[in-house]
């Protein structure tokens, strides 16, 4: 049993954290909440559940469901079907919120899926290859790539990979380094812009916090408040730009460089490669001869339009603007006007329909890709999302769950005052991370820790506390996402580089672990002491050029 635990780290993990679940679960204090219900140790009992089924079995969606049914049966006892069928389960599947937001992740699918089959989103890309000349150009291209691919993280590797392969092939640039500018330019900016398919799940995780809480800021507005404060996603695409615009690498990574510049050898002897693989494409289809970035840039620029007007007109900052345009240019203005927003979930919906149908419609004008063709492939894409819907559903569950079981409350009044502010963002950074990587999964890391360590928060810092723990814990779950073998878009960025995957994990995690470091040492701690984002950014970047001029090498010097 022993040898079998070694050998699957994440069962090891799963049974060390049931045996301190048995030992330190009954010393909890109990807590009456609100509702009369005798909050106890019970409390921690399914999120305990939820961890420990996805470290050892690795199923996102059956450990969810068995920490919604465990909480259940522990909140509702013999009424565990009719009470709490229709609590967690049919209140969140009919709730308005919600369905906007499942209607906005799944419209947003499909329109990237029609966009890349009408050739727009290969147009973006051929576009800013063709200015790549050098080694160094190569690499700032696939950066900069990463960035304009940013309404999802499938859609950036999978086109971006493919698209820049020959290139660095030519120019000699390893497929590890090719997967880690791949991989560490997905999630971190799907993670941090204010539309890409990871917006509405985390809006709507952040906004069932804000209601239980009592706040009069919405989830979107949330989520918008931490972006300054993401301090792991930030640093790694400044970490990447300076890394590929330097030339100089360490560890791992700077072996792989040398031997592809050195011998030409793009991998390492006796590697096996994962699979070419383009963005999801029919078979009938063909590669565009022309394709039009366009078709891709009018969909993506008519969401961001269209958000951020119905945001404006539902926050009541229409009138504003009106009689003080230059307001629009104020922090202050959007702050005010999308926390104000209380339609922000209808307004997301209809901006993601508005480009869908642009999607599908303007290639058919100019005749790039058949009507009947479009819809299908808007089809292909939304139903791709169908496993997303069902995560939400099971985290939106869950959630309520916790709160029905008062988990946050629980954790709350076993901290007491013990643990210092600063240490809050920190903690849940690591502990996201340690789940992330696990699990091989960001969203179900979200789903776990978003409800139990927000609550903590607030409770103990108030609204500034809450928003850096927010951004710690989104960030926390990218990390882990990102350094994980079993990661989807880690494996992702393997196939669509042409590398070995367990190459690309050892080439990137030493680089990933650097950022992380930089970025609890020098972000969350800091901030969360009193101390300014810009001084905290300037001693982070200083110490990303130090880290890469001290420890790094160009490929072309040797020692």
């Amino acid at each position: 049993m022993l040898k079998n635990l070694r050998e699957r780290p994440g069962a090891l993990g799963a049974a060390v954290l049931a045996i301190l679940a048995v030992l330190f679960l009954p010393q909890l204090p109990s807590v009456r909440l609100e509702s009369g219900f005798s909050a106890g140790p019970q409390a921690l009992v399914p999120p305990v559940v939820a961890i420990c089924a996805a470290l050892s079995t690795r199923r996102l969606l059956f450990s969810l469901a068995s920490a919604v049914i465990v909480g259940a049966v522990l909140r509702h006892g013999g009424q565990v079907w009719s009470a709490g069928f229709s609590s967690y389960v049919v209140d969140n599947a009919s709730d308005s919120a919600h369905l906007y937001i499942i209607g906005f992740t799944l419209a947003l699918l499909g329109m990237v899926q029609t966009a890349a089959r009408s050739g727009g989103a290969e147009g973006i890309v051929a576009a800013v290859a063709r200015r790549a000349k050098t080694r160094r150009g190569a690499q700032v291209s696939t950066w900069a790539m990463g960035l304009l691919v940013f309404f999802d993280d499938y859609a950036n590797c999978m086109l971006v990979g493919p698209t820049m392969r020959p290139l660095t092939d030519k120019l000699r640039i390893s497929r590890e380094k090719l997967a880690f500018l791949i991989d560490a330019t997905a999630a971190p900016v799907a993670g941090i812009v204010i539309i890409s398919t990871w917006v509405g799940y985390e809006t709507g995780l952040l906004d069932d916090v804000s209601k239980s809480l009592a706040l009069s800021t919405n989830g979107y507005a949330l989520l918008l408040e931490g972006l300054p404060l993401r301090f792991y996603c930030i640093l790694t695409l400044g970490f990447v730009l300076a890394n590929a615009w330097s030339g100089r690498d360490f560890g791992p990574m700077l072996r792989a460089e040398r031997r592809a510049l050195s011998k030409g050898k793009l991998v390492r002897d006796g590697a096996t490669l994962m699979g070419s693989a383009s963005l999801v494409q029919a078979e009938e289809d063909t590669p565009h001869p022309s394709p039009r970035w366009s078709n891709a840039a009018a969909p993506v620029a008519l969401v961001v339009v269209a958000t951020l007007i119905g945001l404006v007109v539902d926050g009541g900052g229409a009138g504003t603007l009106s009689a003080q345009p230059t307001r629009a240019l104020s922090v202050s203005f959007w702050r005010e006007t999308l926390g104000a927003s209380e339609n922000n979930t209808q307004v997301l919906f209809i901006a993601a329909a508005l480009g869908a149908l642009c999607a599908i419609v303007l290639p058919a004008l100019r005749k790039d890709l058949a009507l009947k063709k479009g819809v299908r492939a808007f089809a292909q894409g939304a139903w791709a999302g169908v496993y997303a819907v069902f995560v939400l559903l099971l985290a939106w569950a869950l959630a309520q769950v916790c709160k029905d079981l008062g988990t946050g409350p629980v954790v709350i009044a076993a901290l007491g005052k013990s643990l210092p502010h600063a240490a809050v963002p920190a903690v849940t950074f690591l502990a996201a991370a340690a789940v992330a990587f696990s699990t091989g999964t960001s969203w179900g890391t979200m789903a776990i820790l978003i409800p139990t360590a927000l609550p903590i928060a607030h409770e103990l810092g108030g609204m500034p506390l809450l928003i850096l723990t927010v951004a710690s814990v989104l960030d926390g779950a990218i990390f882990g996402d990102h350094c994980s073998p079993i990661s989807d878009t880690t494996l992702m960025s393997s196939i669509a580089a042409g590398s070995d995957h367990l190459d690309h994990v050892g080439t990137q995690l030493p680089y990933a672990c650097v950022v992380m470091c930089i970025a609890l040492l020098g972000g969350y701690v800091p901030v969360a002491l009193g101390a300014p984002i810009w001084l905290s950014y300037a001693a982070c970047a200083a110490l990303i050029v130090t880290v890469l001029f001290v420890f790094g090498r160009r490929a072309e010097v040797a020692d």
